[in-house]
């Protein structure tokens, strides 16, 4: 499965991260996906659930962003959501267009919880 690949490489990032931080526990972790991708987001969550375990990251939480595959036109100018793979320009019909979003898989942002200074003042 491809997306276990990717998401070790995710999983060693956050818990370099983590540690750079010098956090607790990781809480949230969000990612972008686009459609251009070459990964299911159901894998990936599927192979996150898996993963996390062995990185201590067990109860950390994966937030996909799927992303809409989107394209400029090199005629016109025009920027527009391509749907159903249809790699022409909505305007002109041109099919001269380059794809501008939509092949992300990109760590956006993590949440980490800091350890919590328990020491009682005298």
């Amino acid at each position: 499965m491809h997306e276990a690949s990717l998401v070790r490489t995710l999983l060693d990032k956050v818990a370099t991260l983590l540690k750079e931080h010098q956090g607790e526990a990781v809480e949230e972790v969000c990612i972008e996906l686009g459609p251009l991708s070459g990964v299911e987001p159901l894998l990936v969550q599927s192979a996150f659930e898996m993963l996390a375990p062995q990185y201590s990251l067990s109860d950390a939480k994966l937030i996909i962003h799927e992303i809409p595959l989107e394209a400029k036109c090199r005629d016109c100018g025009a920027l527009f959501e391509i749907k159903n793979f249809r790699f022409r320009c909505e305007l002109c019909e041109s099919s001269a267009v380059q794809v501008v979003r939509g092949d992300e898989f990109r760590l956006l942002n993590i949440t980490i919880r800091q350890a919590v200074d328990n020491e009682a003042s005298a």
